[in-house]
């Protein structure tokens, strides 16, 4: 019981550490004053999302296919409420899809893959995951 207790809660850490770099990198870098002026909303956003996992993963125990879904919807329906400008794009939607993937499957299942010490096992998922980011640094360097 301590063991998963303990788990989740380094789950919950990493997420929200990761949740925080990566919108820094790839949204608030150049507008560092105006994410910090919304940042008690923001990190309520970023704790709901964490949370909803967090659930998912260690109280409901689901199958991580199952999650990898959730996740996708979940995904289209936070980045569509934020106006991501690139799915609103109908050339960009579908790039813009397999990227924001990537960045949501960082952030949803890499703290998950290290607290149950996974990583190796899932190489090619870890791969793809990571790709966002160099992505993420060329757009930050356009934007």
């Amino acid at each position: 019981m301590k063991k998963v207790l303990k788990k989740s809660i380094l789950y919950i850490v990493l997420s929200v550490l990761f949740w925080i770099g990566v919108e820094y990198i790839t949204v608030w870098h150049s507008q560092l004053e105006n994410w910090l002026s919304l940042m008690p909303y923001i990190l309520i956003e970023y704790l709901t999302i964490i949370l909803l996992f967090y659930y998912l993963f260690f109280v409901r125990k689901l199958a991580e296919k199952k999650i990898f879904i959730i996740m996708v919807i979940v995904m289209y329906v936070f980045e569509l409420l934020w106006k991501n400008v690139l799915l609103c794009n109908i050339v960009w939607a579908v790039p813009a899809s397999f990227l924001l993937i990537s960045i949501w499957g960082f952030l949803t299942f890499i703290p998950f893959w290290i607290v149950n010490q996974s990583l190796k096992e899932r190489k090619v998922q870890v791969i793809y995951f990571l790709l966002w980011i160099p992505g993420g640094f060329v757009l930050s360097l356009c934007i």
